[in-house]
């Protein structure tokens, strides 16, 4: 199997899997979780006051900008070490667009697939489970 990393993230964290197995029996190993801590604070503040603003300037919008800028260089890092050749990114579509605006040519080329939505709360069973639809294996119903 080509070395194959999946990131699931969203702009509180990311959780990066490296892919093993067959495509149609994946696995995913946990090799690092970033965070981002007052994100995740600010996003459960918003949705206990049922409604969700996100400040798009300002020190929020650095602090975010910060993190997508940490989670990029941590995958150029492991493009370049050989860790993966191929790279699958589950996030939301805000999260995805930020993360390519950073990815430069290089690390574009790897992306195989970016799913659109937030699967940071799924544990790994269920992961795995979606990935294995993701990319054609049998996984069963996610």
């Amino acid at each position: 199997m080509i070395p194959t990393v999946f990131v699931v993230a969203d702009q509180s964290e990311a959780h990066l899997y490296k892919v093993g197995g067959t495509k149609l029996n994946p696995t995913l190993e946990a090799i690092e979780q970033l965070e981002h801590p007052e994100a995740r604070e600010r996003l459960e503040a918003s949705e206990s006051n049922a409604h969700l603003h996100v400040d798009t300037s300002g020190s929020e919008a650095e602090e975010e900008r910060r993190f997508v800028r940490e989670l990029v260089d941590r995958l150029r890092r492991g493009q370049s070490s050989g860790e993966f050749r191929k790279l699958y990114i589950a996030a939301p579509a805000n999260f995805v667009g930020r993360l390519r605006k950073h990815y430069g040519s290089a690390l574009s080329r790897t992306v195989e697939r970016e799913i659109i939505g937030d699967y940071t709360r799924q544990d790994a069973r269920t992961l795995t489970k979606r990935f294995a639809k993701w990319t054609g294996g049998t996984g069963g119903s996610a």
